[in-house]
């Protein structure tokens, strides 16, 4: 075997500090808070000096947001892949809840992070960390609906339906364990399938709801 070089030894001590500071970060978010996490209690948390944090993170927030973009960035392309997939409006719900509640099962504690930080979230990464899913679940609907898959409805109300379910039965599934991640996909699915069928069969008036409301109501 080669001799690892006096340059990658570095690398490889500077990548295992810099995910030591991102799992510490996590532990402290998750158990205090983002708003009483000071990077002193980030660092207290590992064998590094105080001075190293700077020379890998310029803040707290900054961890906070990879922290949340990473996980994030692997979930929405399992979740793209499944709606862009489907040749079914059932199959284009239920496949992406099934991504989704699989996710939150097999990572409870990133979900209880966001749960526990559900401010700092929305209002530090509106237009970017949460907005990201957002604008691509919308434009997955509208290819859907191009492709026949989807009913021609509002995509904003739509998708704000399909976030809004998961989002809270993903809190459901953390906060009050027990719950199979298959049993929230059926559930979710046939909750907003049931609905998306009445819309189509024009049992139910499609309203007029624009963007900026849906925002007031929470939604990114």
């Amino acid at each position: 075997m080669m001799p690892v070089s006096t340059q990658g030894k570095r690398e490889q001590n500077k990548q295992a500090n810099r995910a030591a500071l991102l799992e510490a970060a996590r532990r402290c978010f998750l158990e205090m808070g983002y708003d009483a996490v000071t990077v002193r209690d980030i660092v207290r948390l590992t064998d590094l000096a105080s001075g190293t944090f700077y020379n890998y993170f310029p803040d707290k927030e900054s961890m906070f947001r990879e922290i949340l973009q990473t996980r994030l960035a692997l979930i929405d392309t399992a979740l793209h892949q499944a709606r862009s997939q489907a040749r079914s409006v059932e199959a284009f719900v239920r496949n992406a809840y099934g991504v989704f509640f699989q996710a939150v099962a097999a990572d409870p504690d990133f979900f209880r992070l966001i749960l526990r930080n559900e401010h700092a979230v929305r209002s530090l990464f509106r237009d970017t960390v949460i907005g990201a899913p957002m604008r691509a679940l919308r434009e997955d609907i509208r290819d859907a609906v191009r492709r026949g898959v989807v009913p021609d409805a509002s995509v904003s109300l739509l998708a704000a339906s399909f976030y809004g379910i998961a989002f809270e039965i993903g809190r459901v599934m953390v906060e009050q364990p027990g719950t199979a991640p298959e049993a929230a996909a059926e559930f979710a699915s046939s909750l907003l399938t049931g609905g998306l069928k009445a819309l189509d069969s024009g049992r139910v008036p499609l309203l007029a709801l624009h963007q900026p409301k849906l925002r007031h109501l929470g939604y990114p």
